[in-house]
């Protein structure tokens, strides 16, 4: 009980101490006084309130496991909300939200230590990367509070003692590098050869392996021209400023909404029709640009990652963990080049009801429902995510 007290408490200082500095951005606005957020279309940096009082799932469940994100209301994280909802409600879990509104580590840890006062019994982040995520997983060990990652991989540097723990489950992440590649390679192949990058800040490491891989990609094709970089928060204003300075530039390459962020300055500038986008995270406006050309690569669906930390929670929370040894399952990224390809993305895997796995598939992973469930099947779905092995396994003709 006393761990407990001193926990609250020092969520209060720290809460009053982020409220009396701000959280300043790369163009020296203090982000507190922002309110928007990537699904409004209206600003450049992932915004929302930070705090919790968000929930999904069993509201009277077994057990409650937070989840810390960014937010809960664009086109991914609402989804990846819904998913929790959905498998929440089937296997006795209620989900509480602690929204960030950025991703300093202090924040991440300031929300786990709120979390675990609140005596959730596991806890999901997202984006959390580098060696803070051991000062993250002792406060979970000092409250028996188990910890999973999403949408990132345990720095190489700490991975053996976060392995080391009982309360790490385990955790889950995308092919960033090669997503970054990739996107480079589908605006060259589409005939462009003058392609600006624009990443979002250096620190996360899905968004750094993606810079990486673009930059890479440049590299393996000196026969394109590299119109410049830029890695910050004011995306929109980058792409003005790109198209602004070179009235060559055909290309923009960005590790993530790209469309929201690139179709507005490129019409501003009189080019529509003459630069092609290629980026990280899907939105509802894909469908659009694919379908007109202006987009020729859209890289994301990774709504699913929040599968694979939570089954491996879950297993261990009923006793019975998928592996004695630990483990971070790889999870396809879905890509789409054609319309096509996005409508049956939508169809087969992002509209209301329908998801990648049916719980009826989940149950599959799962030991209280099937004692031959094990790690090697959970790796596996990773591997096979597709829009194809989601329409065989759903019944597409």
């Amino acid at each position: 009980m006393g761990k407990r007290v001193i926990a609250v408490l020092l969520i209060l200082v720290m809460s009053f101490s982020l409220a009396a500095c701000g959280v300043m951005g790369d163009s020296g606005t203090d982000k507190t006084q922002e309110s928007t957020t990537k699904s409004e279309g209206k600003g450049d940096a992932w915004q929302d309130e930070a705090g919790g009082g968000e929930t999904s799932g069993d509201k009277n469940g077994k057990y409650t496991i937070g989840v810390v994100i960014h937010t809960t209301t664009d086109f991914l994280c609402s989804k990846l909300k819904s998913y929790t909802d959905y498998m929440g409600k089937e296997f006795g879990v209620k989900f509480n939200y602690y929204i960030i509104e950025n991703f300093a580590d202090e924040t991440y840890l300031s929300a786990i230590e709120n979390l675990c006062a609140q005596g959730v019994d596991g806890i999901i982040t997202t984006n959390f990367s580098g060696t803070a995520v051991l000062q993250g997983l002792k406060t979970c060990e000092e409250n028996n509070v188990y910890l999973g990652v999403g949408f990132s991989q345990i720095d190489e540097s700490i991975k053996e003692q976060v392995y080391a723990s009982d309360y790490f489950v385990g955790g889950s992440y995308e092919a960033d590098y090669q997503a970054g590649y990739d996107i480079i390679v589908s605006l060259i192949e589409a005939g462009n050869t003058n392609i600006a990058a624009i990443g979002y800040e250096p620190g996360i490491t899905c968004h750094d392996r993606r810079w990486e891989g673009m930059m890479a990609a440049f590299e393996d094709h000196p026969e394109i021209k590299k119109a410049g970089e830029y890695r910050g928060l004011e995306f929109t204003k980058a792409v003005e400023d790109f198209l602004a300075a070179d009235n060559t530039i055909d290309g923009i390459a960005i590790t993530l909404l790209g469309i929201e962020y690139c179709q507005e300055p490129i019409r501003s500038a009189g080019r529509e029709g003459e630069v092609q986008i290629a980026f990280c995270d899907l939105s509802e406006n894909c469908q659009e640009g694919l379908d007109s050309g202006e987009v020729v690569c859209a890289i994301g669906g990774q709504y699913v990652d929040i599968v694979f930390p939570f089954i491996l929670m879950l297993n261990t929370l009923e006793g019975e963990p998928l592996s004695d040894e630990k483990v971070e399952i790889p999870v396809n990224f879905i890509t789409c080049k054609t319309g096509e390809e996005f409508s049956n993305y939508m169809t087969y895997l992002h509209e209301d009801g329908v998801y990648a796995w049916d719980i009826d598939e989940l149950k599959q992973v799962i030991k209280t429902y099937n004692k031959d469930a094990n790690v090697e099947d959970l790796i596996q779905m990773g591997a096979d995510y597709s829009i194809e092995d989601t329409m065989a396994r759903h019944g597409a003709n």
